[in-house]
């Protein structure tokens, strides 16, 4: 018999969404598949590490070197005709 049932784990347990109706002590076999963010919670992600280094004072003199690099190596040639 094969049931699939969410869970959460919360360190060595995993706690199920509803019972399976197997007797307690019953051994079974787990497959763990982490469950995908939703979209609203993937939003929520990246709206939290917006401007995360917005006060890292260490960022300045990184990217004042890269434009620096940038300023004395010369421009790729672009073709605008090549196929996309």
């Amino acid at each position: 018999m094969v049931t699939h049932v969410q869970g959460v784990i919360r360190g060595k347990h995993i706690e199920l969404e509803h019972e399976t109706g197997l007797p307690s002590g019953s051994i079974v076999m787990i497959r763990i598949e982490p469950k995908g963010l939703s979209l609203e919670e993937k939003r929520r992600l990246v709206m939290s590490l917006c401007g995360a280094w917005a006060s890292d004072a260490s960022l300045g003199p990184i990217f004042a070197e890269i434009e620096q690099q940038r300023a004395l190596s010369m421009p790729r040639e672009v073709n605008f005709h090549a196929p996309s």
